[in-house]
């Protein structure tokens, strides 16, 4: 692409590269105005999905002008091609910068976070979650001290108020900065910016991230994103500290609910550290005032008057202090030959070994291969009671979209036959349910229960709305209907399932290996026994 021309601009050199895209620096032939195209990798050009997301952020970026945000200036397709012609920032991506020069001071880190806010708040306002807030997708211009940031290549435009869930099987964001409820495969929001806002602060602040994929596995970092705080470190004062635990709650509702939240209690912090620094020079202006001699005098005698009561108190004090412990003494030599007798008596108990001290023994005996597949014993069995309970609370969320209603038909008084319509309506598009009972309970005008029916629905498919009749010879004043139980099926597990369970087979294949070598390091029985 070096030396080639897309619309009025030349490409000048290549100055960072993705999975997606290439970015190039290139310069207008006529204005001389310097530009970052992306351009969409060749081998992707011919895949729609990708095509379409490239589009996707064109379309997401036109809609953003804000001093904090890339801007984008044109969009072109032809046949070498798809490219975002974007404005140029001389800078380097927030990461670089921190492998750089190491953590960023905090009055420092705040202010430049505070432009970072400004930008998603304002990317909210448009109904815009960026989805993928991290480091390497903040320029920071260390000149002007400004802070852009850019790819929204996964943004998710939110044509309505409610919540959006991924497509299942597709893995959006960078995982170590994933909120709980994307780790999950759950619905999202702007919350879940708030939370990556969040993680990005902290590395911010301490120049590393909270996790480590060197010495922790997926899993790991998957189950201390859904259930633990973001460690501890000095180099966050408590106040900031305050801010990125509520920023980084796992109950999205116990987190900022906007930007704007965030930011004014950031500028709490900032604000009163400005003003204190340049309020000081009244304080120390000298002021010249005439001494009365009389009044000196005076003020001297009372205060060599208060030394000396000051002095008899303290005086006082200590002789008691003196007692005190003399009378201290005496009584601990008449506890301590008391206390010698029962010594005697607990020390021959003590030599008997406990029972931490007796599986200490034990567990020395184990082999070095024992010791291993224990280990690997344990992290298989946290990783299969994480996956049973993920499913658990899918399938309880799925639940909730099997939706029950009903309408009376009939209510023959007099004949006693009582006839109404149920409608089971299943809301998921990629799941299907079934053993549906749902429990019919009839009461009388007391409120006492008469009797309750279960009713079966085979199953149900995606989208569908099955709707049947009751009918039964009876006379209640009121009924209701419930779902009691339904097993949803076929549906696709969240990306990050799949990876535990291949990390989980992964472990399985280590134990067998490390079992098998246990083996052929056991003596062998002599031949003919």
């Amino acid at each position: 692409m070096l030396g080639e021309k897309i619309l009025n601009y030349l490409i000048e050199k290549k100055i960072g590269e993705g999975g997606i895209g290439t970015v190039y620096l290139a310069t207008h032939t006529q204005l001389g105005r310097k530009v970052a195209i992306k351009v969409l990798n060749p081998e992707l050009v011919n895949r729609t999905e990708i095509k379409e997301r490239f589009r996707q952020e064109a379309s997401t970026l036109s809609a953003l002008q804000h001093l904090n945000i890339v801007t984008l200036y044109d969009y072109w397709e032809d046949a070498k091609g798809l490219f975002l012609i974007m404005e140029y920032v001389e800078g380097l991506p927030l990461d670089e910068y921190l492998q750089k020069y190491g953590k960023i001071s905090e009055n420092k880190a705040l202010e430049i976070f505070c432009q970072i806010l400004d930008g998603v708040q304002y990317a909210h306002q448009k109904a815009i979650v960026h989805r993928d807030i991290k480091p390497s997708n903040i320029i920071f211009e260390e000149n002007q001290n400004k802070a852009k940031i850019l790819d929204f290549g996964i943004a998710k435009i939110l044509k309505t108020n409610t919540p959006t869930q991924t497509q299942a099987g597709v893995k959006i964001g960078t995982v170590l900065y994933m909120s709980p409820e994307q780790v999950k495969g759950e619905n999202i929001d702007i919350k879940t910016d708030i939370y990556s806002l969040g993680v990005l602060l902290y590395e911010m602040l301490t120049g590393k991230n909270p996790y480590n994929t060197q010495s922790q596995s997926e899993f790991t970092i998957y189950n201390q994103i859904i259930n633990e705080l973001l460690p501890q470190d000095t180099s966050i004062s408590a106040k900031v500290r305050q801010i990125i635990d509520k920023a980084t709650a796992k109950n999205p509702q116990n987190r900022y609910q906007n930007c704007e939240e965030m930011k004014k209690d950031i500028l709490a912090i900032i604000q009163p550290q400005n003003n204190n620094s340049g309020n000081n020079s009244g304080n120390n202006a000298n002021t010249i005032r005439k001494k009365n001699p009389a009044k000196t005098i005076e003020k001297a005698r009372q205060r060599r008057d208060s030394s000396f009561a000051l002095i008899s108190v303290a005086l006082l004090a200590l002789v008691g202090i003196v007692g005190y412990f003399i009378y201290l003494e005496v009584n601990k030599t008449s506890e301590n030959l008391t206390k010698n007798v029962a010594d005697v008596k607990e020390f021959e108990e003590d030599k008997k070994p406990s029972k931490e001290e007796k599986k200490e023994v034990k567990e020395e005996k184990k082999t070095k291969e024992d010791l291993q597949i224990d280990s690997l014993k344990n992290e298989i069995k946290k990783i299969e009671d994480f996956i049973k309970s993920d499913d658990q609370f899918r399938k309880d969320q799925m639940l909730k979209k099997l939706v029950i209603t009903d309408q009376i038909i009939e209510n023959d008084e007099i004949g006693g036959e009582f006839t109404f319509e149920i409608t089971v309506t299943n809301k998921l598009d990629d799941v299907k349910f079934k053993d549906i009972f749902i429990d019919v309970t009839y009461y009388d005008k007391a409120g006492k229960e008469i009797k309750t029916l279960p009713k079966e629905v085979e199953s149900i498919n995606e989208g569908q709305s099955i709707p049947f009749k009751v009918k039964e010879n009876i006379n209640p004043a009121k009924y209701t209907c419930r779902l009691k139980s339904a097993t949803p099926y076929n549906y696709p597990n969240p990306p990050t399932l799949d990876s535990l369970n291949k990390e989980k087979e992964n472990l399985s294949e280590k134990m067998e290996e490390l079992k098998k070598r246990k083996q052929e390091k056991a003596p062998q029985p002599p031949k003919g026994e």
